[in-house]
């Protein structure tokens, strides 16, 4: 099952807080979702790899372990696969344009946005599983 992963979860999943480091364990295992993401995303994580460092004590040999032990379960999608979404996912959007990327690719592949964001879930409910769902998911089927 194809999903969009937001930079937040990504995070998250390095960090190994909440459940988003437990999706990344039994998907994993399970391989139950293709995690796509737009390519931005590795310039995002990049960005934060001396926070997260500080955060979590990691050398930076562990950071790269973990990062690349994610980041292998996503597919990076340039924007240009996506951009005929943008304008669409624009006007669902309204305000809240910081998920332009990632509703735009959801539309493009016709699947789910895996993100935390409330005001993201609260706007198309039907397009976002939150980290929780996400879990519920593997364990309940």
């Amino acid at each position: 099952m194809k999903c969009v992963v937001d930079v937040n979860v990504i995070l998250s999943a390095v960090l190994g807080v909440g459940n988003s480091s437990n999706i990344f364990a039994l998907n994993y295992i399970f391989n139950k979702f293709d995690f796509i993401s737009p390519e931005f995303v590795l310039i995002e994580i990049g960005k934060h790899s001396q926070e997260i460092m500080k955060r979590t004590s990691f050398s930076e040999k562990k950071l790269k372990e973990v990062i690349n032990f994610v980041s292998k379960q996503i597919t990076f999608i340039s924007e240009e696969q996506y951009k005929d979404k943008i304008k669409e996912a624009k006007f669902i959007l309204k305000e809240h344009q910081k998920d332009l990327p990632y509703l735009a690719l959801a539309i493009k592949f016709n699947c789910k946005v895996f993100s935390g964001d409330k005001i993201l879930k609260k706007i198309v409910p039907e397009k976002v599983t939150n980290p929780k769902e996400m879990r519920d998911i593997f364990y309940n089927s």
